[in-house]
């Protein structure tokens, strides 16, 4: 595992989308989004270009239609440990 994808994992289940991991979903409930989002971040994005690819998946994923603003602190926190 790299660790772009160890960070982003991080926040993101600390993000816990839909409360799937409070609700006894498995530790690797968000793995493949984590994938994802980790292989499209490159240094130069910043936290609303994160909080973006963010939107893009989970809306991929869960059907959603989220703006990226919902995924703003997490991106931040992403941003910052990279």
């Amino acid at each position: 595992m790299s660790d772009r994808f160890r960070i982003v994992k991080k926040y993101i289940d600390q993000m816990d989308y839909c409360d799937l991991l409070a609700s006894g979903a498995p530790s690797n409930e968000f793995d493949i989004e984590s994938k994802e989002i980790s292989a499209r971040i490159r240094d130069e994005h910043s936290a609303q270009d994160i909080a973006e690819i963010i939107a893009l998946v989970f809306n991929k994923y869960f059907d959603e239609h989220d703006d990226a603003t919902v995924f703003l602190a997490v991106a931040e926190q992403i941003e910052k440990e990279l």
